[in-house]
């Protein structure tokens, strides 16, 4: 099913697809946050800013999902419209 074109799919199946890429980016995004909150907390309390590199580099893994995420918007919709 990765490898099927968006335009063989049903929009039922889009809108699923789309639904959960929505769904991981929100989960990933509230983790970051909490990740945040807590190298602030050890940072404060043992002084290591190294606790900031993984942080920076956590939205960069995300980068994929946001690829996929934007051509499923646009195709459904490109089909929405009459």
């Amino acid at each position: 099913m990765a490898n099927t074109p968006l335009a063989e799919l049903s929009t039922e199946n889009l809108t699923k697809r789309r639904d959960l890429l929505k769904g991981v980016l929100i989960a990933f995004s509230i983790f970051w946050v909490l990740l945040i909150g807590l190298a602030i907390y050890f940072y404060i309390a043992k002084a290591k800013a190294t606790l900031f590199i993984p942080l920076m580099v956590f939205p960069i893994t995300l980068l994929p999902l946001f690829l996929q995420l934007k051509p499923l918007q646009t195709e459904l919709k490109n089909r929405k419209q009459p």
